[in-house]
């Protein structure tokens, strides 16, 4: 009996030792914010990030300074200098002082967009001002995020757009509708696709099979065959159907597939790199991750605008650049940081890492949490 006891003790004191190693950052231009030990965290916005810390979520500043106390169930991120916390069942908004400006009492509450945020009262959304007025009854299923000064909304699966000013842009008419992007908005009825304009009236009528959101001018457009090419504001074809699939344009290139490999287009249609991936992802600061097949694995590197590469397929993994850093993984399971010409910039360490916002990055190291600081330029 005390031999089990004394193991039990050994065993603890392990365990206490373990939790309590401190993580020590080697990696020139980078600083550890604080100690690895969050039991959950969430991405830097507007120079706060969310932490838990013994199941109550509070928040740090770019220092690393604990300045909103761990006291709430669930937060969100701060938009627009308020942020969605809750306590118990009830919602409400805290401003950057974590002072609660919007005391609420909402039953959901989602970040702030354009001066506008989307609660839920009574099982149904309502719109509010930063001040807490509501702009309109809870009457709607869901009211999205809002978008050139119009967000969707939902009732009994009929959609439509709600103004800044709690109004409805006309009726809830169609089958489906997308946020406003460069002016306009897919809707579709009927199992066709069109374009709205912010007035509501349409730039092009319901007479595409599918489409996507305009994005760089261009929209993605699918013909009666099955293929996909992109049309301009005018509804015609700029770039003639011929896959079977593609992305949105980003950074002036598009993702395009003919069903098993994958390559990159211009915005004239011209292809910048074979039909030669596996997978492949938008561009993101010059940069476009892709994955080819290895030896016995899919690996994963970056090109660059000229379809060259500027990271050799060496990972396992990796994440879109954000603030001239990518995490990927090596062989050995572990996450590190790149740079765009390659160069590893801080050690694989990690057990997941994510992507640069304001100037810093949440990894992970077992089931603890923390940030890593960019120190130089």
């Amino acid at each position: 009996m005390k031999k089990t006891v004394f193991s039990l003790i050994l065993i603890v004191l392990l365990s206490a030792l373990l939790c309590s190693c401190s993580y020590e950052l080697k990696a020139e231009g980078f600083e550890l914010l604080g100690e690895v030990d969050w039991e959950d965290a969430k991405d830097f916005s507007e120079g706060f990030a969310a932490v838990k810390k013994d199941g109550k979520w509070g928040f740090i500043n770019t220092d690393g300074e604990l300045i909103i106390d761990c006291i709430y169930d669930s937060v969100g991120s701060f938009s627009e200098g308020l942020c969605a916390v809750q306590t118990g069942y009830e919602w409400d908004y805290i401003d950057a002082d974590g002072k609660t400006v919007i005391d609420g009492n909402f039953e959901a509450a989602n970040k702030f967009s354009e001066g506008r945020a989307s609660v839920m009262l009574n099982y149904k959304y309502c719109i509010i001002d930063t001040e807490g007025n509501k702009l309109c009854n809870p009457t709607f299923d869901i009211i999205r995020n809002f978008s050139e000064g119009l967000a969707v909304v939902e009732l009994d699966n009929w959609y439509g757009y709600i103004k800044a000013d709690g109004t409805l842009l006309g009726d809830l008419t169609y089958g489906g509708a997308s946020d406003f992007s460069d002016g306009v908005a897919e809707v579709f009825t009927d199992y066709l696709s069109g374009y709205i304009g912010t007035d509501g009236n349409y730039v092009i009528e319901e007479s595409l099979d599918d489409a996507s959101d305009f994005s760089e001018g261009l929209a993605a457009a699918k013909n009666a065959d099955g293929l996909w090419g992109f049309i301009g504001k005018d509804g015609a074809y700029v770039i003639e159907p011929q896959w079977k699939e593609v992305s949105d344009f980003c950074e002036g290139f598009s993702v395009v597939s003919n069903g098993s490999l994958a390559g990159y287009i211009n915005a004239s249609g011209e292809s910048v790199t074979d039909l030669e991936y596996q997978y492949a992802y938008d561009f993101s600061e010059g940069r476009a991750k892709v994955a080819t097949m290895g030896s016995m694995f899919l690996v994963f590197g970056f090109i660059d605008e000229n379809g060259e590469y500027a990271v050799q397929p060496n990972y396992t993994e990796a994440k879109n650049f954000s603030e001239g850093f990518a995490a990927v993984k090596n062989t050995y399971e572990m996450w590190g940081y790149v740079d765009k010409e390659g160069k590893n910039v801080l050690p694989f360490e990690y057990d997941m890492a994510y992507d640069f916002s304001d100037g810093i990055a949440r990894v992970q190291i077992g089931e603890k949490y923390g940030f890593i600081k960019k120190t130089e330029g």
